[in-house]
């Protein structure tokens, strides 16, 4: 019978398990021959029902299709295979599958498995050109051909109702398995993982290892047999059903298996498990097979992505697996339900189902980006509105996903141009051919105008509000860049966006700036060395060519233009005299503008003929290479003056508190000295300052930087070294630039160097000949890079003959002749790292030390300097430092070799006693007197101590061993079976003796002590040799008649009398005051001799704080020095006093609060540090003296920016509630102590900067009387009420009536307060009018008085007159003057009664 019956399927797929046992299916629980009288006659009903299963199957195997192919279907047991007793054993089975013995559940797995990989075989095997299917299916073969069913043969019905009958039993057994297996999961009891504790294992651990093993494998063949039947209804469902429309409800078994077989794919091995693989293949089965469910898929695989954050790789997987015919239709509809996404109210939800919905979603998006580009390309416009949306992940997902569409791109576009070129040089043949290359054309120009679009997307995104998002921009350029794939113009660009997101405040975002500047550094465009000066001369050469070869029409136009130019300026200069000379700038400025236009107008031309594709001759395509040659060039040097400009923010980087930054400053500055910028040497330079850093990731990461730059080959990441004389010439021209503080820790790295063996031993035998043979700088550098190589390694100097070869090139002839003091201080250095000399004349090396001491002693004592230079003497100071420390490090006798340089300063500036000298003394010299005067004096308070330190160690060493020696005979005599009592008094007494030596050996070493405090105290500088010149150097520090007026005499005497004072607490003492005189007058001009004070003073408050002590303020009061230098000297100085608890702080502290606010970047940053040192301490320090810096800095009238941001950096150290609390409570008890409103202002901002809790809201209501009177004032209101606010938002439901009896007060008494404001106002304003009319009434009452006066004196005046008057004179003028007056005086009173009234 055909297959193209219309009848209805008998087994329709159920809703649930439970549904067969109702109509049409009216299945039982068990059949009714089922025996479960008890386990083993249950176990047995099971099996028997298996072999049913089995019975049948090997029916199906040996009948294929030909089993359902009967002559009528309407005939009552057509079906004899698929019947109600097998369904009725299926059911059976599969519904108890979880209480059946692994055995038997292992059976049924493999004959349900069975089945339905048999149903699939014959219906694959099955031929529609079967003879008998052929007479009765003619007109179906036609019908089916028509509408593309490809095939004319349909199965039965009873087949289809056979297969869906077993792959629902099989959906169904997985089903349970894999609910059984998340549960698992959720308990913790996975069965599927083999896992546990190892070690010898019992049987029953065994049977349970081997029941797992099996489960598993079961899992693995459902999935293949589900696998095959989603394969086998995709592939032949023009077989399966008419038409080639498949059943929904039974091709979708497939996939709901799958999505929970998906849902347990979390990593490699679950997904191996759960056949993540399978599962994905029979999803794809099922898009391609049925196009009616792939709304129902999306919806599943969209809620499967919101649900599990795994999904979002398989899901993209899954897209490629499809077919694409157009287009990827799966991959289509998940981008536009992500299109349609809700996103408002994300950050409202951030901990509930929607935020992690859309966070397990977005990264679906990057994921189909990396691996169907053109697909996200071409719906990029439904997700280019989440740009705008709130969720940050959905935007750093589009932002990776245009990463990977630009890639992408950027390949199809060359090839796309390679093809393009290839067509051109073919030729076009036809206009279909002409055609077809305009469209390519157009697609190209489409192409590059998508990818300007997403390339404006993807730098815009850089400065998004989220710094997840900055930061994902930035990796994206990153990676485009490493790809070759950023365009030429976008290099700048992008290079400019890097450089401005190294000032971005998220770490992230900096560290993915610095990697993104290190790719572009890496991948430049141009030639491998970026020197600028190459490219400035370069471009020089190139104009000055072009200008000389400009075309011979564009020549005759620029020599008009200019001859034009020239001849007005002579007709302006001939119009005019004077002339200033502002026209010749301005006639220069113009021709100038003339040359570069017409360079310009040739740099087209020829551009132009080159793009029209004309013949040009030779002398034209030399100049057309002239053109490219200086527009690379000129790109090259903005490409580098990019990075210089920067080089403020990768310092800034490198000097960043956190290790990420320096690491990636680090990694940008040996890419920077491997192309040669110049801002890699100034970088690192200062990288080597890192070397004392606590983090040890970050020294190390320092390290391997100096190797990589200065030892090893670029590129080899140090594992292959560079030639000898290369690392040799390096470390010369690192150390010969190098500043004091730069050459310590270069020293230091060089010291791991040496210690690691990393540097080649012939790197030093190369120093060791420029040493000797070169001249000047070199030959210092070449002494002073082996003095630190031997700090690490002695043997480099340590011998008789390297002892000679420095002798000879580091304080030889060459040294006195050219008086290099640099060199005699390199070699002095180097002399530091030898052993003291014993004593033997017998010994080249004692022979050689002692050669070498003489010419330090030359060296320390000034012999070769000149006296009317006093750039030499300046020189010489450091050379002799270093002579004396390597002095007193190799002399046996190091006293006496200082007496004997005393002497020889002495006999230099005096004379002898033979021939004393009668002129005065140069202050040249007493300057290098008074410095190795200073500096003796302390060498030998350090070699007294160093000599102490050697005496109690070689006691203490000694009485070890009379102990262990002791101990050693007490074990043997109680080993000794013949110990007799005698000996064991002896023993006693020995033991007494012992702790008695013992106690002599303490009293020897306290004697010791105070022996060597003795010589330090009293002999150094009282009873010494040096005592004898401390007069003297008292009176040039004094300089009380100011005969001494050499800055250098004084600085140097200045130098050597703190050193002094270090050395005796009573010379310390005496002269103290006479040192803060010195300070206090010294000139302004001066600020090396202040500085200079400043640090001895730190010295002298380590060494001795007690005297120091009283004089603290006059520290402090440095800090407001005019020099820069003194400020930071000053500021230092108290940090280390104050972190070593060697000066209070309490009283002065506003001094360095006010550094917060210096001019100086470095004194600010300097007082950051200290407080936030200050703030790690338990005590609170910070927190008890805020009220004293409150109080003081209210008192100095700052500008209210500079109190407001000093208070709002120390405030936010206040952590602890109780603080709080307790600060806000002194604050507020300050204002009635204010004596102006913006004190009260100031009070009021600092309120409003503390944490807000119950307890300051109760003190806020219950001190409102304090502060209510400065409420009027609209920054004290504005204050309180951001308190109010705050309190608002943080505090507990309890306070919320005082929260609001605290906001009715403000804004009652605020409102109060104002119109009291205005109504004294308007008093004060009364009272003063009437204090000027009070003042104006007593003025026209004394005027008037005076008026009567002189009428009252006016007759007798006039009678004078009338006597002796001429006779041409007439009295009534003066009588109309008084009348005149009297009027005058008389309007004045009635205006004044007037106002009055």
């Amino acid at each position: 019978m055909s297959g193209g019956s219309n009848n209805k399927p008998t087994f329709p797929i159920p809703s649930s398990l439970q549904e067969l046992e109702s109509s049409p299916y009216n299945l039982l629980p068990y059949p009714h021959d089922f025996d479960d009288d008890d386990e083993a006659a249950r176990a047995e009903s099971f099996s028997k029902l298996i072999r049913l299963l089995e019975n049948g199957n090997r029916t199906l195997l040996s009948a294929g299709l030909g089993l359902f192919d009967v002559e009528d279907e309407d005939e009552e047991d057509y079906d004899v295979w698929n019947d109600n007793e097998r369904i009725q054993a299926l059911y059976t089975l599969v519904r108890k599958s979880d209480s059946l013995a692994p055995a038997a559940r292992g059976r049924l797995v493999k004959v349900l498995c069975g089945a339905v990989h048999g149903l699939c075989d014959a219906l694959e095997s099955s031929s529609s050109s079967s003879a008998g299917m052929v007479a009765q299916s003619q007109m179906e073969s036609q019908e089916s051909s028509s509408n593309g069913g490809g095939s004319s043969y349909v199965v039965p019905q009873s087949f289809r109702d056979a297969l869906a009958c077993h792959i629902y039993m099989l959906f169904t057994l997985m089903f349970l398995t894999e609910s059984k297996e998340k549960l698992g999961k959720s308990l913790g009891t996975t069965t599927t993982t083999t896992g546990g504790k190892r070690g010898g294992k019992s049987k029953k651990n065994s049977a349970s290892d081997k029941g797992v093993e099996d489960l598993a494998a079961s899992r693995t063949t459902c999935a293949e047999a589900m696998y095959t039947a989603a394969i086998t209804m995709s592939s032949q469902k023009s077989k399966l059903w008419k038409r080639s429309v498949p059943d929904e409800s039974v091709v979708g078994l497939p996939c709901r298996i799958a999505y929970q077989m998906l849902e347990s794919a979390t990593g490699v091995v679950a997904r191996k498990a759960s056949s993540g693989d399978k599962a994905l293949q029979m999803i794809a089965a099922t898009v391609d097979s049925a196009p009616c469910l792939l709304n129902t898929v999306v919806a599943a695989l969209v809620d499967l992505l919101h649900t599990y954050d795994h999904m979002a790789p398989m899901v993209a997987e899954l897209c490629t697996i499809v077919n694409e015919r157009p287009s990827n239709i799966l991959a289509t509809e998940l981008l536009r339900e992500i299109g349609r996404l809700d996103t408002d109210g994300y950050a409202d939800n951030a901990a509930g189902g929607k935020a992690s919905g859309i966070k397990n979603v977005a990264p679906f998006i990057s994921e189909l980006a990396a691996v169907r580009p053109r697909v996200v390309l071409s719906n990029i416009s439904l997700l280019l509105p989440h740009l705008d949306s709130e969720p940050y992940v959905l935007r750093s997902a589009i932002v990776n996903s245009i990463g990977h569409i630009l890639v992408r791109e950027d390949t199809s576009l060359v090839e796309t141009k390679e093809e393009k070129k290839g067509g051109d040089s073919a030729g076009e043949e036809s206009g279909e051919e002409g055609s077809s290359s305009t469209k390519e054309e157009r697609q190209i120009v489409n192409m590059a105008k998508t990818r300007r679009s997403l390339f404006d997307i993807l730098c815009d995104r850089t400065h998004d509000i989220t710094s997840f998002t900055r930061a994902a921009s930035l990796k994206v350029l990153n990676d485009l860049t490493e790809k070759q794939s950023l365009p030429l113009d976008r290099i700048m660009p992008v290079t400019a966006i890097a450089i401005d997101r190294l000032q971005d405040k998220t770490v992230m975002v900096r560290r993915y700036a610095m990697q993104l500047l290190t790719t572009l550094l890496e991948n430049n465009p141009f030639m491998g060395m970026l020197d600028p000066n190459i490219y400035r001369t370069k471009i020089r050469e190139l104009e000055a060519y072009l200008k000389c070869n400009v075309p011979e029409e564009i020549l005759k136009a620029r020599d008009a233009a200019l001859e034009e130019a020239r001849k007005n300026n002579e007709d302006e200069s001939g119009d005019g005299e004077d002339c200033d000379g502002s026209d010749d700038i301005n006639t220069e400025k113009e021709i100038k503008e003339i040359e570069s236009a017409a360079l310009a107008a040739a740099i087209a031309d020829a551009e132009s003929k080159h793009e029209s594709n004309e013949d040009l001759s030779e002398a034209e395509s030399e100049f057309l290479a002239k053109v490219r040659g200086l527009k690379f060039a000129s790109s090259t040097l903005s490409f580098i003056e990019v990075f210089e400009n920067a080089n403020d923010s990768f310092q800034t980087m490198l000097m960043s508190s956190n290790p990420s930054d320096v690491t990636e400053a680090l990694r940008f500055f040996v890419k920077a000295k491997h192309f040669g910028l110049p801002c890699a040497v100034t970088g690192m330079k200062r990288a080597l300052a890192l070397m004392w850093s606590n983090e040890t990731n970050i020294q190390e990461e320092v390290l391997r930087a100096f190797v990589e730059v200065f030892v090893a080959e670029p590129g080899t990441e140090g594992k292959e070294l560079l030639p000898e004389n290369h690392i040799a010439q390096n470390f010369l021209d690192l150390a010969g630039e190098a500043t004091v503080s730069e050459l310590a820790s270069i020293e230091e790295a060089l010291g791991r160097l040496v210690k690691k063996e990393i540097i080649p031993p012939d790197v030093f035998s190369i120093l060791w000949t420029m040493a000797s043979q070169a001249e000047g700088q070199l030959r210092a550098s070449a002494m002073l890079v082996l003095s630190m190589a031997a700090g690490a390694d002695p043997k480099i100097v340590d011998s008789a003959y390297r002892l000679q070869n420095l002798y000879d090139a580091g304080l030889g002839d060459y040294t006195e002749e050219h008086r290099d003091w640099k060199t005699a201080r390199s070699a002095a250095c180097a002399l530091q790292r030898v052993a003291r000399a014993k004593v033997d004349p017998s010994s080249a090396k004692y022979i050689i030390l002692d050669l070498i001491t003489e010419r330090l002693v030359s060296v320390a004592r000034g012999d070769w300097c000149d006296d009317e230079n006093e750039e030499d003497t300046n020189a010489w100071f450091c050379a002799a430092e270093q002579a004396i420390n390597a002095i007193f490090t190799i002399s046996p006798s190091p006293e006496k070799v200082s007496m004997e340089i005393l002497l020889g300063h002495q006999t230099g500036i005096f004379g002898s006693s033979e021939e004393p000298s009668n002129d005065s003394a140069h202050s040249l010299r007493l300057s290098r007197f008074f410095f190795v005067l200073g500096h003796i004096a302390l060498k030998l308070l350090i070699y007294t101590e160093v000599l102490s330190s050697s005496v109690r160690r070689a006691n203490a060493a000694k009485s070890v061993k009379k102990q262990e020696s002791a101990s050693a005979g007490k074990n043997t005599d109680k080993d000794s079976d013949a110990e007799s009592k005698e000996g064991a008094t002896s023993d006693e007494e020995e033991d007494d003796a012992i702790e008695a030596e013992l106690g002599i050996a303490a009293q020897a070493e306290a004697e010791t002590e105070l022996k060597v405090a003795e010589i330090s105290e009293n002999e150094i500088v009282g009873r010494g040799m040096i005592s004898l010149f401390t007069p003297m150097l008292l009176r040039v520090v004094a300089n009380e008649e100011g005969t001494y007026s050499s800055p250098v005499l004084m600085q140097s005497a200045t130098l050597a009398l703190c050193k002094c004072m270090c050395i005796s607490k009573a010379f310390c003492e005496k002269h103290l005051t006479l040192l803060f005189s010195v300070l206090a007058k010294a000139p302004n001009d001066d600020q090396d001799l202040r500085a200079n004070i400043v640090i001895a003073l730190g010295d002298l408050a380590f060494r001795f704080p007690n005297e120091v002590e009283p004089y603290t303020p006059k520290i402090y009061a440095c800090l407001r020095d005019k020099s820069t230098r003194v400020r930071r000297h000053t500021l230092m100085v108290l940090t280390h006093l104050i972190l070593n608890d060697m000066v209070k702080v309490k009283g002065n502290v506003c001094e360095i609060a006010l550094c917060l606010q210096d001019q100086e970047t470095g004194i600010r940053d300097m007082a950051r540090l200290l407080f936030h040192e200050l703030s790690k301490r338990t005590n609170s320090p910070i927190y008890n003296l805020l009220p004293d810096i409150v109080s003081q800095l209210s008192q100095l009238n700052l500008k209210q920016e500079v109190f407001r941001e000093i208070m709002l950096f120390l405030l936010s150290f206040i952590k602890k509630d109780r603080q709080n609390e307790m600060l806000m409570e002194k604050l507020i008890q300050r204002f009635p102590k204010c004596t102006s409103i913006n004190q009260k202002a100031d009070l009021a901002y600092c309120i409003a900067q503390l944490k807000v809790n119950d307890k300051c809201i109760k003190c806020l209501n219950d001190t409102f009387k304090l502060y209510k009177d400065a409420l009027f004032d609209e920054d004290v209101l504005k204050n309180f009420v951001s308190v109010v606010s705050k309190a608002k938002k943080n505090t507990k439901l309890d306070t919320k009536d005082a929260i609001e009896e605290l906001e009715s007060k403000l804004n009652e008494h605020a409102a109060a307060g104002l119109e009291n404001v205005k109504a004294s106002n308007k008093a004060a304003r009364a009272k003063k009018r009437a204090a000027k009319r009070v003042a104006r009434k007593k003025e026209w009452e004394e005027s008037e008085e005076e008026e009567e006066e002189e009428e009252m004196s006016e007759p007798e005046e006039l009678e004078f007159d009338e006597e002796n008057q001429p006779e041409n004179m007439t009295v009534p003028v003066v009588a109309d003057k008084a009348v005149k007056r009297k009027s005058g005086r008389s309007n004045r009173t009635r205006r004044g009664r007037g106002v009055r009234s």
